[in-house]
Parts: C-alpha cells; sequence; structure tokens
C-alpha cells in the first residue's frame, strides 16, 4: 500500500527526466516496432536489455502514455524487488518476524534518496533484484539434490546471458565478481573437494552465459547509437582518492536518512529525531560491517557463501566509489546511488542474522535500529517523510496545464525540464532536450531519439523553454538569423517560453542527422574559435598574419550515411611569397578522421569546395578553418548540402 501511495501519489513530485527515460524509451519502441530503436542514443553501452520500461512498452499497446503508466511499471517492479529480497533472505536462517522487518525496512524507503534509487527512478533497484536473483539460482544450482537442478543451471544461464547482454562492464562488477567472492568463501575450509563439484555447474553455466552474452552486446552494439558517460573511468590521484573515500561516507549516510537538516534547531522534536536518525546510521554501517566479517568466517558453508557475495559487492564498489572518477563527488548523495544495492544486502544480513544466541541488548538495538529505518516515511516530524509537502510541485503541473492552454504541442527545453513535462503531459505535450553551448540550441543526444531533431517531427510552431541563465546565454542576434524572430513570448511559471512559427530543427545546423536540402551556418562573433575577431562590416571572422590555429570548428553534428558537398566561404590574402595561408577540412572523431581538405590560397578565390561519402553514420563533424599565421584570412560561413 505504502509503495501505491509512494509511485501514484507523493512521486509524481519528485518525478524528472531521468525517472522519464522509463516512458520515452518505451514510446520510441512502440512508435518505431523495434526493441532496439535505431535513432535511439543509448549510454555507457547499457542496452537496458533488463529494465522497466519493458512494462511500459507492453502497456502502450493498450493505453497512452503517461505518468499513470509509469508508476504502474514502478510498482510491478517494487514488487519484484522486494520478492527477490524476501527470497534472500530465506538464505539467513532468520525467523519470519525478522524477513518482514528487513522487508519493511526496505519498502518504507529508509530515505529520500534511498527511496529515489530503489522504487522511483528504480534503476538500482532492478540491480537489486537481479543480484539478488544471481545468488539465489547459484544456490539452488548447488544445494538442490532433486531432479530439477537442471531447471535451476539453465535460469542461471539465461540470467546471466540476460544482465551480460545489456551490459558486459556493469554484470561483470554487480553481478558476476560478488557471486565468485561468494563462491570462493564458500570453497574455504574442510571438505572444499565435495563443494567443488557442486559449484561446477554454477561456475559453467556463469562463464558460458557472460561469453555469450558479451558476444550478443557487443554485435547490439554495433547496431545502435552509444555515447559514452560515467563509464569512461579514469584513475584519481591520492588527494582525489581521500576526498572521495570521506565522500562515500557523506553519501552512505545520506542514503540510511542520517543526515541532520543544516541550520536546523537542534533542541527540538525534529532535532531530536534527527540525532538518533545520525547516531542509528553510524550504528548500522558498523553494524553491517561486523556481520558480514562475521558470516565470512562462519564455519556454515551457507553463511560464507552470502558473506563472500556481500563482501564482494561492496568492496567492488567501494573501491570504484574511491579511486576513480565513476561518481561525480560534487554531489555525494546522488553518486551514492552505486552503493544502493551493496547497503541493501548489508541491511538484510543485520536485520535477518539469528538472534537466538544474541544478548537481550543486541535484540533490542537491531530491532529498534529496524523500526526506526522502517518507519521513515511516515513520521511527521521527519522532513524527508513523505506525508512532507516538499514532495509536491503543483508549479510544474501548472506549467503544463499553460503551455497546452497556449496552444503549443512541441518544443524544447533542458534536459531537467524536459523528459519529466513530456510524461507529466501525457504525451500531447512534447518536450525536447537541448544544450545551449555557444549560444545556438543544440540536440543533447543523451538517452534520446534522433527523431525529434528532424523537421518531420513536428510542422508548426515550436518553442523554447528557458530558464533566466539560458536566456543570457543565447546568441539571438545569431538565432533570429537562422529562425527568425519568436512570434509569440510568455513568461509561464518562472520559465521563459519563446514560440516560433516553425520547427526550429529545420533551420538551425547540427540538429538533423539527415540532410534534406542546403545547411548554412555562419560564421558569428562567439562561435567556436581560438584565433580571430568579428568584422562587422564584412559580417566576417578574421585572422591576422602572425595568428595561426582554429578561425572555425565544430559544429560536432551528427550525419547520416551519403555523399555530401561543404562549400566553404573564405578567403585569403598575402604580403609574402607563400600563397596558403589556411586549411579548410571536414573531419570526424575529434579530428582522427578526415573525410577532406583543400589549402586556402592567397588570391581571388572565396570558396572552397570539397567532396566527401559516408559509409557509415559518424558522430561530432567538423568543418574546420584552420590558419597558419602566413596571411589574413576572413571566413564569412559554410553551406552544407547532400549530393543526389
Amino acid at each position: 500500500m505504502l509503495l501505491c501511495v509512494f509511485l501514484f501519489s507523493y512521486y509524481r513530485g519528485y518525478f524528472h527526466s531521468d525517472s522519464s527515460v522509463r516512458n520515452l524509451l518505451a514510446q520510441e519502441m512502440h512508435e518505431t516496432g523495434s526493441f532496439f530503436p535505431q535513432d535511439w542514443n543509448y549510454v555507457n553501452k547499457d542496452l537496458m536489455v533488463v529494465f522497466p520500461h519493458l512494462l511500459v512498452w507492453g502497456l502502450l499497446f493498450f493505453f497512452d502514455n503517461s505518468y499513470t503508466l509509469f508508476a504502474v511499471a514502478g510498482v510491478v517492479t517494487g514488487l519484484l524487488v522486494l520478492g527477490s529480497g524476501w527470497w534472500f533472505t530465506s538464505l539467513l536462517g532468520a525467523t519470519l518476524g525478522q524477513r518482514l522487518l528487513s522487508l519493511a525496512v526496505l519498502a518504507g524507503g529508509v530515505s529520500t534518496t534511498f527511496a529515489e534509487d530503489m522504487f522511483g527512478q528504480a534503476a538500482y533497484g532492478v540491480l537489486l533484484a537481479l543480484t539478488c536473483l544471481m545468488i539465489m539460482l547459484s544456490w539452488r544450482s548447488m544445494a538442490s539434490v532433486s531432479r530439477g537442478r537442471p531447471v535451476w543451471w539453465i535460469l542461471l544461464f539465461t540470467l546471466t546471458t540476460l544482465v551480460t547482454w545489456s551490459n558486459p562492464q556493469r554484470a561483470a562488477a554487480s553481478y558476476v565478481l560478488p557471486l565468485y567472492c561468494g563462491l570462493a568463501a564458500y570453497l574455504w575450509g574442510d571438505g572444499w573437494k565435495d563443494r567443488l563439484l557442486a559449484m561446477r555447474p554454477v561456475i559453467v553455466m556463469t562463464i558460458a552465459g557472460f561469453i555469450l552474452g558479451s558476444v550478443i552486446s557487443f554485435w547490439s552494439l554495433g547496431h545502435v547509437n552509444n555515447n559514452a558517460g560515467a563509464g569512461a573511468a579514469r584513475w584519481l590521484d591520492f588527494n582525489g582518492m581521500t576526498r572521495n573515500a570521506l565522500q562515500a561516507i557523506h553519501g552512505l549516510m545520506g542514503l540510511l536518512g542520517a543526515l541532520p537538516v543544516v541550520n536546523g534547531d537542534v533542541i527540538s522534536r525534529s532535532g531530536i529525531y534527527a540525532a538518533l536518525r545520525l547516531i542509528a546510521g553510524l550504528i548500522v554501517l558498523v553494524l553491517i560491517a561486523c556481520k558480514v566479517v562475521q558470516l565470512c568466517s562462519n564455519q556454515a558453508p551457507r553463511a560464507r557463501y552470502i558473506g563472500g557475495a556481500v563482501a564482494g559487492l561492496a568492496l567492488c564498489f567501494l573501491f570504484l566509489q574511491v579511486t576513480t572518477t565513476v561518481p561525480d563527488m560534487n554531489n555525494p548523495l546522488v553518486s551514492a546511488r552505486y552503493l544502493t544495492p551493496a547497503l541493501v544486502l548489508g541491511l538484510m544480513v543485520l536485520f535477518c542474522t539469528p538472534l537466538k544466541q544474541a544478548s537481550w541488548f543486541e535484540t533490542m538495538m537491531v530491532v529498534g535500529l529496524g523500526v526506526l529505518l522502517a518507519s521513515n516515511s511516515i513520521v511527521r516530524i521527519n522532513p524527508n517523510s513523505l506525508i512532507h509537502p516538499g514532495w509536491k510541485n503543483l508549479q510544474r503541473e501548472e506549467l503544463v496545464d499553460e503551455l497546452k492552454s497556449m496552444g503549443l504541442r512541441y518544443g524544447y527545453a533542458s534536459y531537467w525540464n524536459a523528459g519529466a513535462l513530456t510524461v507529466l503531459g501525457r504525451n500531447e505535450l512534447k518536450v525536447r532536450q537541448i544544450l545551449i553551448p555557444k549560444g545556438l540550441p543544440l540536440p543533447m543526444r543523451h538517452l534520446s531519439s534522433n527523431r525529434w531533431y528532424e523537421p518531420e517531427a513536428w510542422k508548426g510552431e515550436t518553442f523554447l523553454l528557458l530558464t533566466d541563465a539560458e536566456v543570457s546565454a543565447v546568441d539571438w542576434s545569431t538565432l533570429t538569423r537562422y529562425v527568425g524572430q519568436p512570434v509569440r513570448e510568455a513568461t509561464v511559471q518562472g520559465m521563459h517560453v519563446f514560440v516560433f512559427k516553425d520547427n526550429l530543427s529545420g533551420n538551425l545546423p547540427g540538429w538533423g542527422i539527415r540532410l534534406h536540402g542546403p545547411q548554412r551556418i555562419w560564421a558569428v562573433p562567439d562561435g567556436m574559435k581560438t584565433v580571430g575577431r568579428w568584422i562587422e562590416a564584412e559580417g566576417a571572422l578574421q585572422a591576422r598574419l602572425g595568428e595561426s590555429g582554429f578561425l572555425q570548428f565544430g559544429p560536432y553534428m551528427q550525419l547520416g550515411r551519403g555523399r555530401y558537398r561543404a562549400s566553404f566561404d573564405v578567403s585569403g590574402k598575402t604580403e609574402g611569397g607563400k600563397p596558403a595561408v589556411a586549411t579548410v577540412d571536414v573531419v570526424a572523431g575529434g579530428g582522427t578522421q578526415t573525410l577532406g581538405a583543400m589549402a586556402v590560397v592567397a588570391n581571388d578565390q572565396s570558396s572552397y569546395v570539397i567532396e566527401f561519402s559516408l559509409s557509415q553514420p559518424v558522430q561530432n563533424l567538423e568543418l574546420r578553418v584552420i590558419c597558419n599565421g602566413e596571411g589574413i584570412v576572413n571566413y564569412k560561413g559554410v553551406t552544407l548540402s547532400p549530393i543526389p
């Protein structure tokens, strides 16, 4: 019941664009009829083969896309998470009451961040469920003595293949490595040869599943668009590791809801409650570590198996959290999401460890901690409780209604103001995510579809929905040169709305990957360059004698297969004997792939044409003008055209 209230009511105010991907990807799959939509931009090689968007996809055959579908899929996902957690606790030898307490802690949300990770966006709830299933299927494959053992082997092989197909890197870190740590602990001790025989099917099935899943994933990635993100990890220096270690503790305390509100009153009911949560959070972390160590050193192979798996998962992600750039520690509470599955397993171990030989004090402390965490969502003096009005966001609902009342149906906004509004608007209002890097809006191809930015995606009026800072970031003189003046302007719920008579994607450079006709990219005063200055009288960028560098680079556009012509409006002058003053070229891959190049000479020529072909779509296409400092170079723009 609490899970339904959370998802159908309270989370609606917290709902954001990361969460909306569940509905947006499902809609793309439904409209294209493809499990892996060709135009969708995946991130970090994560194909999301096993993810809640599949539930929304199925519902779209019967219902229109909306937040309600998100909530329904969330409830089903939440029940799967709770069910897999319940199955996991069966290995711990706990009483029914202890297992119910651990489930109540999980269902209670623990904290705002915890509830978001597990049941809201739910990405890490799915990871937890899959981790529990891997542990349980492996145990059943080893411990079952019935004729049904091959069924457990097949299920384990299938699950390993699916999670690896989704993302081999994540599968290795989240499922396979912890499992093998558990198997190593299980094997340790006398009688290891008999246990090794029992382990062999698990080892064979997981290795075979991982290899097959990796092959399928590699093949699938060759047929979709993938963008790098947090998965492109880098090592930190020692100072960075030290900082991350402290911030990891910060994040764990935040997940447990153990951080008091800054500047909150200490001597008050809420202040005393915050003190209890702070002390409880510290005790919980210490007790979890102690319980896991006890399990790893236990005489019972099953206990060692559980302890090894939980320790392996926790140590793997703590290592990545502390030593690499994977987490963005500018916000340790958000980055703590990587530790959520390990923390949940630790909580289950803590609350489900048999208490038959425990002292009265230890029993009361464990039960008290469980009740404190489980009651997070219903305690009125807790500022993160579900009954707190901070969960509601009436302003955003009114924003959607007002945009609809203005007759607007298609527009563009920053990432955090795009996807969520689309889902809340029941797909009747579509807002697509953009960036404003150099004064002009560009598509943000991160968990989005290239189809959204094609001219045929919408015919008629489109709008820009901008904050004050984004309005200042736009180069309005250049923007209006491409798309004309806005036909209407309004301020709605603190956001600025600029309405244009046509779809912006039809005229702005770098939007559509399918070029339908000549596209002019004008030289602008604040364009992408390292040398030169703007000459207003000529409407050109000019590099003087002695200036060497890029007079133009970018615009880092995507372009599909085909033959193209790039016509550079550039001229050069020199007083010396060297005729070549610059080079124009067309490159991709950060300059590693040259598609064509020409020298700019100091004569009367003012147009240089490069024809090139693309056998495969490219990302980050650049049309560059590179000055060598040997003369004066004037650049007015470049026209990119398809060749029939």
